[in-house]
């Protein structure tokens, strides 16, 4: 089904895909949608790389001006920073009975020296918007550019957003997969091996000796140049996952961390062999009450990927330097 319109659906959350697969796309497909959101009034908050605010802005001319901008690095920074901070964003706008529309453009593009697949890992917090997301009134647009991009990320892009932006309209997107069913499918992560010597290698038996496993962690952070406030983040989303293997799993739980380039790595694995919830750690606690130790480690490291095997269940999390140097606190 096309809508010849924007394709929003009034009241209700609308999470679409534009995928930029030619010079044009932008042109074709971005400016006649900002074109009708201008003209009809509406709020459109652009967070995008410069090259789209460049062809924005030269398009629209002065009409650019009704659009409002934010800079890249207030929402992209961590992957699950960066999904919270648009939560919060969307809180906000919603608390003063605002409707918005996001065009976001995702700045994940994966170096291909880094340990880990960044692109891969953020579609889980675009597949859990559909769920988390679902509660305001607002549009998100996310920008993904093909020729950056892996075939299978693009492909992973399609089954996360429930609709798509084409030049004929915002078209259903008949590859969705529901959120459970696309982070069930990515649930047992793959990962390389632990080094055979670690940085850290830790054991913990009992809750009185996670105290311990904290101050090597801050002692290893701290030397590999990390500042006070990026130590204490690792410090904390290790000390969240050590506590969930002692409590949900069983003793003992095995801290190792090792660093690859500019990226810390911490592995945490405990010998219960019980699986982690698909959505555990993507939504955030709405009580003191409620269980954080998951959502506080995604929102600290940059990646976080599990798996169970062999009965055992290990945690990895990655922590580079780049995103994770930044004063941040945790987004409520």
């Amino acid at each position: 089904m096309i809508s010849l319109a924007d394709g929003g659906r009034s009241g209700t959350f609308d999470h679409r895909a534009l995928v930029v697969d030619g010079d044009d796309t932008v042109d074709r497909v971005l400016l006649p949608y900002l074109r009708r959101k201008i003209t009809s009034d509406q709020a459109v908050l652009m967070v995008v790389g410069a090259d789209t605010e460049a062809i924005v802005r030269d398009r629209l001319g002065p009409d650019a001006h009704a659009l409002q901008w934010a800079p890249m690095n207030a929402f992209y920074q961590r992957t699950g920073f960066t999904y919270s901070r648009f939560l919060r964003y969307l809180r906000e706008r919603q608390s003063r009975q605002e409707v918005v529309h996001i065009v976001a453009e995702p700045d994940v593009v994966t170096d291909p020296d880094s340990p880990v697949d960044r692109a891969a890992a953020y579609l889980g917090y675009e597949a859990m918007a559909n769920e988390v997301y679902t509660c305001y009134r607002c549009s998100i647009t996310c920008v993904w550019h093909g020729g950056r991009q892996s075939p299978s990320i693009i492909d992973g892009v399609r089954k996360v957003h429930q609709r798509e932006l084409s030049a004929h309209g915002v078209v259903d997107n008949p590859g969705y997969v529901a959120p459970g069913d696309f982070l069930g499918e990515r649930a047992q992560a793959t990962m390389t091996a632990v080094p055979p010597v670690t940085d850290v290698d830790l054991t913990v038996w009992h809750v009185e000796e996670v105290a311990a496993c904290r101050a090597a962690v801050a002692q290893w952070a701290t030397s590999r140049h990390f500042v006070p406030t990026a130590v204490r983040q690792v410090v904390t989303a290790t000390s969240e996952v050590v506590i969930n293997g002692l409590r949900h799993g069983r003793p003992p739980v095995r801290t190792r961390a090792w660093s690859q380039d500019a990226t810390l790595i911490v592995h945490v694995d405990d010998h219960g062999g019980r699986c982690i919830p698909v959505h555990a750690g993507y939504r955030p606690p709405l009580s003191p009450a409620d269980p954080a130790g998951l959502w506080v480690a995604r929102q600290f490291a940059d990646v976080l990927t599990s798996r169970t095997d062999g009965g055992r269940t290990a945690v990895r999390m990655y922590f580079p330097y780049a995103v994770t140097h930044r004063n941040l606190r945790v987004p409520s």
